[in-house]
């Protein structure tokens, strides 16, 4: 038997063995047992086996060898041989053990190898439920956007027919209506348009999770593209008593965006502060070219609506998500909107905050790069 290491069996080694909550076997270049702890014999379903200090190893490889599917017990005395530095074994009574090996050495002389072995079988069947669980949501999800997209298109014709009727309807040349039949196609017409643009904002976000084409990141002038969402939502705005004002300055260096998925953004942050914000009340659109460490733009919305609860600023932008002071009040939505600007913020590597208390109107602040997130702009 070899010389074992000085000071191995002092009290405090033998506590470090016992405390380590693995099974842990050191044994000797000779192939004997240098020290054990009772873990070891436990977690490997050997007891009764000599674990004691010079014991041959070889008993211990019979014994866990007979616990292995499909294993010639004669070539157990090789398997010590065999191992390789990590392993997972299968033992016929279903449980797993994963098992180390680690060399100990002093110097260039080699004392050892350490063995730990760890039973994963709780560890692996729980990765097996989480991984059958994802799989499940993952179906769930694209079983509802299916549904979803499904439903907004076939609800999207007869709306579209309904509005096309009501424009015919209170046309003069399709003859006089009384001031009733007026106010009820106005109100036909006002209902449609609600439910055709919730049908839009459905079919838009979930034919997006099926599988939008990547984004296209070019240089663009922000200003005209905000002047045209203004200009789009003034006529809304202007039935209903409220003002929108924008603010942009005269100089503007290019912002590196998608174009598709910045309008959609500042359309939904647009159409939500119109349509929450009461007669006589004003939204204000500003751009500002931001300078700095990393220069950018700030976008922010501003107008004097209802507000939003300070204990609901992180939930709004979960879809489907509304506040309870929008849900009771007179105000359509889908709760889709603050998500569309979560999703352009983060694929923009940008940022946006939400300013806003129940009752003082609402500003959200959105800052963007002006390079685009990293990997966007020229190699």
């Amino acid at each position: 038997m070899t010389a074992e290491p000085r000071g191995l069996h002092a009290p405090y080694s033998d506590a470090v063995l016992r405390a380590i909550p693995l099974g842990a076997l050191l044994v000797g270049e000779d192939g004997r047992v240098v020290a054990a702890n009772p873990q070891f014999a436990t977690v490997c379903g050997i007891e009764g086996v000599d674990l004691s200090t010079g014991a041959s190893a070889e008993p211990i490889a019979e014994a866990m060898a007979r616990q292995l599917p499909d294993m010639d017990v004669a070539k157990a005395g090789a398997l010590r041989g065999q191992f390789v530095r990590k392993a997972e074994l299968r033992l016929t009574d279903g449980r797993t053990l994963r098992r180390s090996r680690q060399p100990i050495d002093a110097g260039d002389t080699r004392l050892g190898v350490l063995w730990l072995v760890e039973d994963i079988t709780d560890q692996l069947r729980y990765e097996d439920d989480l991984h059958r669980h994802i799989d499940s949501l993952g179906e769930l999800a694209r079983d509802r956007a299916e549904f979803a997209a499904r439903t907004s298109h076939e609800l999207r014709t007869p709306l579209a027919t309904v509005l096309t009727f009501c424009e015919l309807l209170a046309d003069p040349a399709a003859g006089t209506l009384t001031a009733a039949q007026r106010e009820y196609v106005d109100t036909i017409r006002r209902g449609a348009q609600r439910m055709h643009d919730m049908a839009d904002g459905l079919l838009h976000r979930y034919a997006q999770a099926a599988g939008a084409a990547p984004p296209a990141y070019a240089p663009l002038d922000p200003g005209p593209l905000l002047a045209r969402l203004v200009a789009d939502a003034t006529p809304l705005a202007t039935r209903g008593g409220v003002f929108v004002g924008l603010d942009l300055p005269a100089a503007r260096p290019p912002l590196v965006a998608d174009a598709d998925q910045l309008e959609r953004a500042l359309a939904a942050l647009l159409d939500n502060a119109v349509k929450f914000t009461p007669a006589g009340g004003a939204v204000t659109v500003t751009a500002r070219p931001y300078d700095g460490d990393s220069p950018g733009w700030e976008f922010v919305v501003r107008d004097d609506g209802i507000g939003i609860p300070k204990e609901f600023h992180e939930e709004v932008f979960t879809e489907f998500v509304r506040a309870p002071n929008a849900r009771r009040g007179p105000y359509p939505g889908t709760g889709l909107g603050l998500s569309v600007v979560r999703d352009a913020v983060r694929l923009h590597a940008g940022t946006v905050t939400l300013h806003s208390s129940e009752g003082h109107g609402t500003a959200v602040e959105v800052r963007l790069p002006a390079a685009g997130p990293p990997g966007s702009g020229p190699a």
